[in-house]
């Protein structure tokens, strides 16, 4: 089994249109470097009597279709989130195991007890400059956010990407820089 890998990263929700976000960001030196789709149905298992939507998912599994012009990849993906009293990730790790059908890993979950609480379309584009790279990302057709990772850029630590995601210069909707994309697609849903 390989060794899991805990992830940096912050997500920030930015207040304007996509296509003047991207106008901006090439305007600052960044270029488009990939661009993709996320897929997502998010199971949790139908007894789950939690309130609390980051409890509800800490125990998701998530049916993935990763889709670009190379490839067309299906996953189910558990991913782990530790939370410090803010309610900003402080630690998270992910484990992937590859798929046939989400069809039939949506009926598997079922089988099992889960059900499905939401459906997750993100469309990424990924910008670079001579410093880093970034996810500008489009959700559900509602939402703009911007992520950066930590193992995909040379910041060090959290504060670092939190200084590079301000000098952007974006108006985010809510200074907050763990915005959980699925918590507020609950929050809207339920």
């Amino acid at each position: 089994m390989k060794k899991i890998k805990n992830e940096n990263e912050i997500t920030v929700e930015i207040d304007l249109a996509p296509d003047i976000a991207e106008a901006q960001l090439q305007d600052k030196g960044f270029v488009l470097e990939a661009e993709m789709d996320y897929n997502d149905i998010y199971m949790a298992r139908s007894d789950c009597t939690c309130t609390d939507f980051l409890d509800i998912l800490k125990n998701t599994i998530i049916i993935r279709n990763i889709i670009n012009n190379q490839e067309n990849v299906k996953q189910i993906v558990y991913k782990n989130k530790t939370y410090n009293s803010k309610k900003e990730i402080v630690k998270q790790y992910q484990k992937k195991c590859m798929i046939e059908s989400l069809e039939d890993a949506k009926d598997f979950f079922e089988e099992i007890g889960y059900k499905e609480l939401i459906k997750i379309y993100d469309h990424i584009k990924v910008y670079r400059n001579d410093k880093f790279s970034l996810a500008l990302q489009f959700v559900n057709d509602k939402h703009v956010y911007i992520e950066i990772e930590q193992d995909k850029s040379p910041f060090e630590n959290l504060e670092e990407m939190k200084k590079a995601a301000d000098e952007l210069g974006f108006t985010y909707k809510t200074k907050n820089y763990f915005v959980k994309k699925a918590e507020i697609e609950l929050m809207e849903k339920y």
